[in-house]
């Protein structure tokens, strides 16, 4: 019960985020429900029995309240349960509406990882061998040292970028969450080529010359935009226009799909 949540905020704090308020809350209330669904009234009762505090005199009134608490414990689950959506739905209000600054306390591990990954990239390609780095000198060497760790971090913070754009809705491409601008027309089709490609994205964009900064969804949305034409411009505005209309209409298909999607994750 309460995995979605409870997952969701081992991504975040696992990278050093403090969780927003709406956040921890959710999480408290959550922790509590489900202590609440724990009865030990028949342990109580035989413990009682056993050191002496349940006697003739009281043991009717005992009864009755083991039996008391043993039903209601049958129905508590089913209470618990029916609370999730409400508390999930808490959960991830608090993260969208604090998205931008959980992006930026994931900036310092996310720039701390970068630093070590664009070394690597600037002297080998992702896929190098053990002699071709030592051969590129003591730079590549110390980040070809430290490069399973840092692919870890950035691995990790990738998940917790996924988690918040799936949150937002944002249809923006996830490889510009990564790269800093401004880029061309090009550079935005190389990037995003790579990000569906094999191997190491961020060592691969780091090998083609790119420059790796975590950026919010509004940062990534100007990449996007300034590496347009005005004719890509128009065909993206009208696309969005048309895509938000679609999820407008609640029988559209998108908005179902949409519907359904939400109501998992509650």
């Amino acid at each position: 019960m309460f995995y979605s949540i409870r997952s969701t905020a081992r991504t975040f704090t696992n990278l050093g985020v403090e969780l927003p308020a709406a956040c921890t809350q959710a999480l408290e209330l959550a922790d509590a429900i489900t202590e609440a669904t724990t009865t030990t009234a028949a342990a109580d009762l035989n413990q009682g029995i056993t050191d002496g505090t349940v006697t003739p005199a009281n043991v009717v009134k005992k009864l009755r309240e083991a039996a008391q608490a043993m039903l209601i414990a049958e129905r508590l689950p089913q209470a618990a349960q029916a609370t999730e959506s409400a508390l999930t739905l808490a959960f991830n209000q608090g993260i969208r509406a604090n998205a931008d600054d959980i992006i930026e306390q994931l900036r310092e591990p996310f720039n701390a990882a970068a630093a070590t990954i664009t070394t690597a990239g600037r002297h080998f390609h992702p896929e190098a061998n053990a002699a071709t780095v030592l051969a590129a000198g003591v730079e590549a060497a110390t980040a070809w040292q430290d490069l399973t760790e840092a692919r870890n971090t950035l691995a990790q913070i990738r998940n917790a970028r996924t988690i918040l754009a799936d949150l937002e809705r944002d249809h923006t491409n996830p490889a510009l969450f990564y790269v800093a601008g401004p880029l061309s027309t090009q550079d935005v089709w190389n990037v995003q080529s790579n990000w569906g490609g094999a191997g190491d994205f961020f060592h691969q964009v780091t090998h083609e010359g790119y420059s790796l900064s975590l950026n919010t969804s509004e940062e990534a949305q100007a990449i996007e935009r300034a590496a347009q034409t005005a004719a890509e411009r128009e065909a993206a505005d009208k696309a969005a226009a048309a895509r938000n209309k679609r999820e407008a209409d609640p029988h559209s298909e998108p908005a179902i799909r949409k519907a359904m999607i939400d109501a998992a994750r509650r």
